[in-house]
């Protein structure tokens, strides 16, 4: 009977066992896994933190590139609205020629440097030797390769010849001129320069000079400018203003005797500009700071009934009103 009883607690037992295994042998796995998991997670963000700079770098050069694309497009944009490369290199050659005008003409050192070669010029192949010795006698105009040995031989019969007249009395030898290693026997002439626009470019430079000096009250050195566009350029368009600031340049200088006088020469010379009412005015005050009372009220009324509605009107009445 006792027998009976214990085999079923002994399976109960063995179940008990085998099941405890099994959920052990389970647990470790779970475990396990987890711990993989774990491991596979943290592999993953250090190469994501490895991965950001990296990106950031490529998105500044993405950045980077982008800027310079837009600043080529604005240049192709320039290029195009002053008609192309070629154009653009014109005008930079008419203000260098310009420039150097104004550097010899005003003996001024601008550090211009060397001069811009002419478009589509190619730079200048010496002879690689001397012309033959049967060349012909006779050589075109302008040919680089003329004998100079020619020459040597026409200079030494002329100056026989001299010397025979000279001996009788009749011709007066003149002295031979000394042999120099630089010239241009032989060379082609140099081509004429466009000086109609050279002209036309160094009367504006003149213009702006001088404006820029009275603008910085360097009263002498726009003095000079404007009196030198005025020797120069006196039908210029512009010549009104040259001589209307010429004056002022007087006037600030408190000059006024010289000051009324450039201020007639605009009122005589340029009086349908647009500077005579104010070169009336200034004259006007000119004889009001000489003393000159009655000459600067005959100057203001003359201004008020030839231009009655112009700014400068308006102040003739005012100094006459405050100088009686």
């Amino acid at each position: 009977m006792n027998g009976k009883r214990l085999l079923p607690l002994c399976g109960l037992i063995c179940a008990t066992a085998m099941l405890g295994a099994c959920v052990g042998q389970s647990g470790g796995s779970a475990a396990n896994d987890s711990m993989y998991l774990e491991q596979r997670v943290q592999e993953h963000d250090t190469m994501l933190r490895q991965m950001q700079p990296a990106q950031a770098e490529v998105w500044n050069q993405v950045q980077a590139m982008r800027q310079e694309l837009n600043t080529l497009k604005g240049l192709v944009d320039d290029l195009k609205n002053v008609g192309g490369a070629a154009a653009l290199a014109d005008r930079v050659r008419a203000h260098d020629a310009a420039l150097r005008q104004v550097e010899t003409s005003m003996a001024l050192n601008l550090n211009l440097g060397d001069p811009m070669p002419a478009a589509g010029s190619a730079p200048a192949v010496a002879p690689a030797a001397a012309p033959q010795a049967n060349a012909p006698l006779f050589q075109p105009q302008g040919n680089p390769y003329a004998a100079p040995a020619a020459a040597a031989g026409a200079g030494a019969v002329a100056g026989a010849m001299a010397a025979n007249a000279a001996a009788d009395g009749t011709y007066a030898a003149p002295a031979a001129p000394a042999a120099d290693a630089g010239s241009t026997w032989g060379q082609p002439s140099p081509k004429p320069e466009a000086k109609p626009a050279v002209q036309k470019d160094l009367s504006l430079a003149l213009y702006d000079a001088g404006l820029n000096a009275f603008t910085a009250r360097k009263y002498d050195e726009a003095q000079r400018s404007f009196a030198d566009f005025m020797k120069n350029y006196p039908t210029h368009s512009m010549a009104p203003d040259a001589q209307y600031y010429l004056a002022e340049c007087y006037f600030q200088r408190n000059q006024f005797p010289d000051a009324a006088l450039a201020y007639d020469t605009v009122i005589t010379k340029f009086a349908k500009s647009s500077r005579a009412p104010g070169a009336y005015l200034k004259q006007g005050i000119c004889f009001s700071k000489m003393n000159q009372k009655a000459a600067a009220r005959a100057r203001m009324n003359e201004l008020i009934k030839k231009y009655p509605n112009s700014p400068e009107a308006a102040r003739a009445k005012n100094f006459l009103k405050t100088n009686k």
